[in-house]
């Protein structure tokens, strides 16, 4: 689903960075045009480059994924003052003078000079808003997990909650105080920790992502030991999972 709140904050910033170049006029571009026309001017162009640059953005995170952000930065910025430097000169061909094809890879460079300040901008507040995400994220995970912690008796309530395994109709609840059984399903408590950092690793089995000490895989098992020493299995359904969370 589109986040329109996200969209309008992101056409409220694309809005105020044209309406501080029309003000400034990089270059003199726009020092001959009316106020209102600089102003069209500049925020139609850096809502077409934005534009351009989220399809660069889109492509690089798809393809070139898990590289860092300023390698993203440096393919972005050029391949969209690439798409950008064309419409510019078809504009001045239109409405003033014919730009000479000689000075086509200054204004390039110059374009990308605003490319490479609007994209590094874009690149901050992505950052910025993952960082919050994962805060959020952390703290209704600790939620989550104290919520749990409460319901098991007092020695183990402020233990660090290691894994959960079912027996029967009970839990064996693995923490850094011991062991406690708990008259409940695994279904149950897995739903209540969906939020909390860690997953289920097998039919039988929840792991919480601090308690793994090391994750080894061989003939196409993969077994999870804890800090306790306790060894989770992971079943082949569930092995996808824990392989996109990083656990090996």
């Amino acid at each position: 689903m589109i986040n329109w709140r996200k969209r309008g904050l992101d056409l409220a910033v694309l809005a105020g960075i044209g309406t501080f170049l029309s003000i400034v006029s990089p270059y003199g571009a726009t020092s001959a045009m009316p106020v209102w026309g600089s102003w069209l001017y500049w925020v139609g162009l850096i809502i077409y480059g934005a534009l351009i640059g989220e399809f660069f953005a889109w492509s690089t995170a798809r393809f070139l994924s898990g590289l860092p952000d300023w390698i993203h930065w440096l393919i972005v910025s050029p391949s969209t003052a690439l798409m950008v430097t064309p419409v510019i000169a078809i504009v001045h061909s239109l409405f003033s003078s014919a730009i000479p094809l000689r000075f086509l890879p200054t204004l390039y460079l110059m374009v990308w000079v605003i490319s490479a300040a609007v994209t590094g901008i874009g690149y901050l507040r992505s950052h910025g808003q993952k960082q919050a995400e994962r805060v959020g994220e952390s703290d209704t995970g600790k939620l989550a997990l104290r919520s749990f912690s409460d319901r098991l008796p007092v020695p183990f309530r402020t233990a660090e909650l290691y894994a959960l395994s079912s027996e029967d109709h009970y839990l064996r609840v693995y923490t850094s105080a011991g062991e406690h059984m708990l008259l409940e399903r695994l279904g149950h408590a897995v739903q209540a920790l969906q939020e909390a950092p860690g997953l289920q690793t097998h039919r039988s089995w929840w792991v919480a992502e601090n308690a793994i000490e090391r994750a080894q895989s061989q003939s196409g098992k993969i077994t999870l030991t804890l800090k306790n020493g306790v060894q989770v299995p992971v079943s082949r359904s569930f092995q996808k999972r824990v392989r996109e969370a990083g656990w090996i």
